[in-house]
């Protein structure tokens, strides 16, 4: 059977750091879920949007996690280019910022886990559409979840 383990609450977020954290940066701001840099710029028609990099860190205990065989992290929306880090490894980067894609992190979870999502809504080759008549928010705009499952599973 299907677990699914909700993260939105406290989440570190920076637009300012330059690097994935070693450790859980206790000066960021907290936010919670769904979230975006651009709740201001990209709506107070200053053409001063930031299109960028941005982080956004967690950590989670394995003991509040629902008893599984393995486990995925599952990113529901993160605009529009992201990569994911476990205890400061790279598991996956995915493009384009209107698609669920899950991770699975079984192998790196330890007692106490940090989790750290780099997001870039900047300008690519790689994510379309480049231009519209909408504005291209940056962030983790959907839940993101723990999804515990037995071995056999679909």
């Amino acid at each position: 059977m299907r677990s699914i383990y909700n993260l939105n609450t406290k989440w570190a977020f920076s637009k300012e750091a330059t690097s994935v954290p070693a450790t859980m940066p206790e000066k960021w701001y907290w936010v919670t879920l769904p979230h975006t840099w651009n709740d201001i710029d990209g709506q107070d028609g200053g053409n001063d949007l930031y299109r960028g990099t941005a982080f956004y860190a967690k950590k989670i205990n394995k003991v509040d996690l629902p008893v599984a065989e393995k486990y995925f992290l599952e990113v529901n929306g993160a605009n529009s280019s992201a990569k994911v880090y476990v205890n400061g490894e790279m598991m996956a980067e995915h493009h384009g910022g209107y698609s669920t894609w899950r991770v699975n992190v079984t192998d790196k979870l330890t007692d106490k886990t940090l989790i750290v999502v780099e997001v870039d809504n900047a300008p690519n080759d790689t994510v379309y559409p480049q231009m519209a008549d909408f504005t291209f928010y940056g962030g983790l705009y959907r839940n993101v979840n723990i999804v515990a499952v037995s071995e056999s599973h679909f």
